[in-house]
């Protein structure tokens, strides 16, 4: 009967250690067996997740703390996951800006230990980028690839070419990039952006270095990464941007007068004051009465204004970036905003290797000493041990602050460009330190100092027009660099910084090269009436885009950057009056954010590699 309890189904507390059959004393033991192991386990996997909470934060990997049983369930339901998600490039807002004036107190790094730069096998120059550094996070919501034949990461497939040999210091390895659109399909043509760097795993030492991208033009790539220290590596190739963003950003950059600027012309006298556009370029539209053209044609340089109603065009008096006006006209040039989001844009590649790399010490004895640093000996290969740049071509002296005043001794320096310049000669302030002396200063520049003790002067000025900045700035106190060459004496104890890219990614490639073109002939002028004047050019550096904005990309974009890099490069590759210190490399794979103002190593390296060619010898002064 179902409704019944049979008369022998009592609980019975003895034990059950008797019992046979399926009698219900027996099931009762049988289900209390059951109960005190389950028990037993809730304790122990509450234990277990204590001790997880606890440990969450110290170096024990839980894969330790997992017992077998079930990290063998985990690993099953690991691997029903058919379709892994690439990571995902963090926005670029998360990049904090810092302003060139906030750097801390120059400290020597002198006190750290670094191993000695070996001399490696050179390398071919640069012809592409590296990537990101190693604190840009992405996330593991990578978006599908959507548009058609447009080079997808996702799909891309890059292999390290003999994997499974034995790597030593001193040997380059090499990774083939085959692109790939949406569809698995391999891409026939190039003008893919690739940024590649190499990064050390082990926790000593800290390096990277940068590697070097070769376009085949048919839709593969070789990266050449030179081993430059001992231990465990890994890969870093990052997808700046596909070969179809690459053409949407020559088109806009080749498209003139984008960028507007506005200036006010004031009547002394009266104090009317009007203001107009200004261009960096002729307006085609508008008729030549209806413009101030205050272009400079000596110097290769272009400023077209509208003409006020009432007042003379030499009235200008001050001018400022109009940004919403660009920003308008900027977009109005982008058709397909997709090839500038994820995920096409600065997104990480996955890297097949057989198994993890490890660099021995080389074999072969490598020469203990490097050559000095010369014009024709640039520093720009290398790679980062911590905190220091050691370069593979030639000696980089990490200075002190009684090195770099022995070395300025008795010395005129004067700086010319952007505001990456202005940052040298902040640092310099505060190192030597310089005093500004109204009795002494030239009043027409912008910034300047003394140090009387070690005879010392400094002069920095900013580059004229176009000048990228909200605010106002005198244009009747800008001056244009190859006039300033043209008025310096010079000699064995006048020495030069020039630098002018960031102001200058977003108009065409022409205005960049003809300014470069006058200031090299300003130079040669210059060295021949005042032999022994050291001069000194500098290259573009990786920078933030903030914000997240699409005109970030569309005017300054990295791939812009590179690119006056590349013209710097070929313009004074074989001149004798100009050191190239190309600082892209440094730039790219260093230990700091990427930022146009970039972080105090980053200055404090690049002040070395300056310094190091001015004094070679430690007892120069």
């Amino acid at each position: 009967m179902h409704g019944v309890v049979p008369s022998d189904f009592v609980l019975d507390r003895s034990t059950d250690g008797d019992c046979h059959g399926n009698s219900p004393r027996c099931l009762m033991a049988i289900y209390r067996r059951r109960a005190a192991v389950f028990v037993l386990v809730a304790v122990f996997l509450t234990t277990f997740e204590f001790l997880f909470v606890t440990l969450d934060n110290v170096e024990i990997p839980k894969l330790l703390l997992i017992p077998r049983l079930f990290r063998r369930v985990e690993t099953r339901k690991k691997n029903t996951d058919k379709s892994p998600q690439l990571k995902q490039v963090s926005p670029p807002n998360d990049i904090t800006t810092t302003t060139p004036h906030e750097y801390q107190e120059f400290v020597s790094l002198t006190n750290i230990t670094t191993t000695k730069p070996h001399q490696l096998k050179h390398t071919k120059p640069l012809n592409s980028s590296t990537n990101r550094p190693p604190q840009q996070s992405k996330s593991n919501n990578t978006k599908p690839c959507e548009l058609k034949h447009v080079t997808c990461p996702l799909k891309t497939k890059t292999v390290v070419l003999n994997g499974d040999r034995l790597y030593h210091k001193g040997d380059d390895l090499t990774v083939k990039v085959v692109a790939k659109d949406e569809g698995g399909r391999p891409k026939t043509y190039g003008g893919d952006f690739f940024r590649a760097r190499l990064v050390s795993t082990d926790r000593l030492p800290q390096a990277s270095s940068a590697g070097h991208v070769t376009d085949h033009s048919n839709g593969t790539y070789t990266v050449q990464l030179p081993l430059y220290w001992t231990g465990n590596i890994s890969i870093k190739i990052q997808l700046v941007h596909p070969s179809e963003a690459v053409a949407v950003l020559q088109r806009v950059r080749e498209t003139p007068n984008k960028r507007v600027f506005h200036c006010s012309f004031v009547d002394l006298t009266t104090n009317a004051t009007q203001t107009r556009q200004c261009y960096s370029s002729i307006d085609a539209s508008m008729t030549p009465h209806q413009l101030c053209d205050l272009s400079k044609r000596d110097v290769n340089v272009t400023w077209i204004c509208e003409k006020p109603d009432k007042l003379p065009c030499s009235t200008i008096s001050m001018c400022h970036y109009a940004s919403t006006t660009s920003r308008v006209k900027t977009l109005g040039l982008l058709s397909q905003k997709e090839l500038f989001q994820e995920p096409y844009l600065e997104e990480e590649l996955k890297v097949e290797t057989k198994e993890p790399i490890r660099v021995l010490e080389t074999e072969l004895a490598i020469p203990q000493h490097l050559p000095a640093c010369t014009w024709d000996k640039s520093a720009a290969q290398g790679h980062w041990s911590g905190k220091v740049w050691q370069s593979s071509v030639c000696d980089v002296r990490v200075f002190s602050r009684n090195d770099i005043r022995q070395c300025l001794a008795n010395k005129t320096v004067y700086m010319y460009g952007d505001s990456t310049i202005r940052q040298w000669y902040l640092r310099l302030k505060k190192v030597l330190p310089l005093f500004n002396d109204n009795r002494t200063m030239d009043s027409t520049v912008l910034l300047g100092g003394d140090n009387s003790q070690w005879n010392i002067s400094v002069r920095y000025r900013f580059h004229h027009v176009p000048i990228q900045t909200r605010g106002w700035v005198d244009f009747r106190q800008l001056r244009y660099i190859a006039d300033e060459l043209d008025a310096t004496h010079g000699g064995p104890n006048t020495v030069i910084f020039l630098g002018l890219w960031a102001h200058f990614t977003a108009d065409p490639l022409e205005m960049i090269q003809s300014r470069l073109y006058a200031i090299r002939g300003a130079v040669h002028r210059l060295k021949q009436r005042s032999p022994g004047t050291r001069v000194f050019v500098r290259t573009g550096t990786t920078r933030e885009h903030s914000g997240v904005r699409l005109e970030y990309y569309l005017l300054g974009s990295d791939w812009l950057a590179y690119q006056i890099t590349e013209v710097i490069r070929e313009m004074f590759r074989a001149d004798p009056d100009v050191v190239v210190l190309d600082t892209w490399d440094m730039s790219v794979c260093q230990p700091g954010k990427d930022n146009v103002h970039p972080d105090q190593t980053m200055v404090d390296n690049q002040l070395n590699r300056l310094f190091s060619h001015i004094c070679p010898n430690k007892t120069a002064s």
